[in-house]
């Protein structure tokens, strides 16, 4: 009798059980279905939220220098070639850069250079040198340091320059790349500072 009240027992504990846990699992499944439509939600929000900041051209910051954070999309002019290589060389370390210069620099070597005149591109080419940038940056998440400002100038005229200047940047912001460029604006006249300063995002 008290084997059979004791098997008894047994099986009520057991059904217990058995009946809290599928309780707390019907619960649990209840509020995990309810949560699934906020989830979606919030993922599609993030969706339009990455598809809207592209159309609208949201520039990304990729790191901060001296108070001055480097965006993507952004064309930067600093005065001293030191400040615009050493900004270069930090930004590779995120992304992948091309130099464009009239020679090789002093004691810095890059993958990947362009030296006008060496190349097979003369400076006098720019749409030559502007399909050669263009096809590097065409993929995307590129840094570009156009190091020949102001010998591309003396070789085109300031005009024509500026030209090129203008559509490079256009390129810069369709494949969210960064562009750095040296010169001393002071060598220029004040009209010709000012079609500088337009393509420009920061001066530094």
């Amino acid at each position: 009798m008290q084997n059979v009240n004791g098997n008894k027992s047994i099986f009520q504990l057991l059904s217990f059980s058995v009946g809290c846990t599928y309780q707390f699992s019907a619960v649990f499944y209840e509020r995990f279905i309810r949560l699934i439509p906020s989830v979606l939600i919030m993922l599609h929000a993030y969706l339009i939220a990455g598809v809207i900041a592209c159309a609208l051209g949201v520039k990304v910051c990729i790191y901060r220098e001296n108070g001055t954070n480097f965006r993507t999309r952004c064309a930067y002019l600093l005065k001293r070639k030191k400040a615009a290589e050493a900004a270069f060389e930090k930004l590779l370390r995120k992304k992948e850069g091309l130099c464009i210069a009239r020679a090789l620099p002093p004691r810095r070597e890059y993958d990947n250079m362009l030296l006008l005149d060496e190349n097979g591109i003369s400076a006098h080419d720019l749409e030559k040198i502007l399909h050669h940038i263009n096809r590097f940056i065409r993929p995307g998440n590129k840094v570009i340091l156009l190091d020949c400002l102001e010998h591309l100038i003396s070789e085109n005229g300031f005009d024509e320059t500026v030209k090129f200047l203008h559509s490079l940047k256009d390129q810069v912001v369709l494949h969210q790349a960064i562009l750095l460029t040296t010169m001393d604006l002071d060598a220029l006249s004040r009209r010709e500072q000012s079609y500088v300063r337009r393509e420009m995002d920061k001066l530094m």
